[in-house]
């Protein structure tokens, strides 16, 4: 199966004041990341608050990125939910809407052992016929992946790969160890990314890419030509990138989409927008930073 790889933006979703899903504004947000240079886009994920959306909205998402996309950039779904019955009925929406693969949260709010999770991701993959990747971020989903556990789901036929956002980088180099050699890792902690690609991972899902995906799509370049004093200035600048849009979170990166000139709508509730004072600290900051 075809792995993802490269940069993947984690898009932040548009909505309008209603809280509903803003698809001309999604449909910019697409051609703003391909004009970036992105190698991908994941859809519904953290960033895109999938978690916030009704099941109705997250496979309209999946319906306009797959088709706006046309093929000009790879489109992984975020299907995860604490549910196994509705994570498959969104894995088989993101199928039948035309994505190349699916993100799949681990269970969040529960904790199923071991066990249960490898019936959850078997009965997921068993729905589909995509590529199926592990989102590890359990700081949000209250259980973690241990590298162990993640070989055994390496097991299950069309389960690809996992997408490490642990903060924990000894975990991502025992997962890029153990797994087989086919698995792929993604990294998901920008304060890393380097390090993770030296080491062997197949690329970086990050949402901080959303406002800035050129500055995300250089620094991989430089990696990849091997001018690695280049990208480890790439890095440290990702690295303060992150330290400015973090809070409050995910409003940010809407609003230094608005900055660089892309209507993302706003956040959904219960995420707030930013108020004056904190967006003039952000634009002074990135300006500082030579982004914008």
């Amino acid at each position: 199966m075809k792995r993802i790889e490269g940069i993947i933006t984690a898009l932040v979703t548009p909505f309008d004041a209603e809280g509903e899903v803003y698809e001309e504004a999604l449909r910019e947000l697409v051609d703003f990341q391909v004009d970036g240079g992105v190698d991908g886009l994941f859809v519904c994920g953290t960033a895109g608050l999938g978690a916030l959306m009704r099941p109705d909205q997250r496979e309209r998402v999946f319906e306009v990125a797959a088709d706006h996309s046309a093929s000009r950039v790879q489109v992984l779904a975020g299907v995860g939910t604490p549910s196994t019955e509705e994570a498959i009925s969104l894995a088989r929406a993101a199928e039948a809407a035309g994505v190349d693969a699916v993100g799949c949260v681990t269970p969040y709010y529960v904790t199923p052992d071991d066990e249960s999770m490898v019936s959850h991701y078997r009965a997921v993959c068993g729905a589909v016929k995509l590529p199926v990747y592990v989102y590890n971020i359990p700081r949000n989903a209250t259980n973690n992946v241990s590298p162990e556990l993640m070989r055994r789901l390496c097991e299950i036929p069309n389960l690809v790969g996992v997408k490490d956002s642990s903060r924990d980088f000894v975990q991502v180099m025992e997962y890029l160890q153990v797994l087989p050699k086919e698995a792929s890792v993604i990294c998901g902690t920008d304060s890393y990314i380097l390090p993770a690609w030296l080491m062997g991972a197949k690329g970086a899902i990050t949402g901080y890419a959303n406002a800035f995906p050129e500055v995300y799509a250089e620094f991989y370049a430089s990696f990849r030509a091997g001018r690695l004093e280049e990208a480890r200035e790439r890095q440290f600048l990702v690295n303060s990138l992150r330290k400015l849009l973090q809070k409050p979170p995910i409003a940010p990166h809407y609003e230094a989409l608005r900055m660089r000139g892309v209507d993302a709508g706003n956040p959904r509730a219960p995420l707030r927008g930013m108020t004056e004072k904190e967006t003039k600290v952000l634009r002074e900051g990135l300006e500082k930073l030579g982004v914008l």
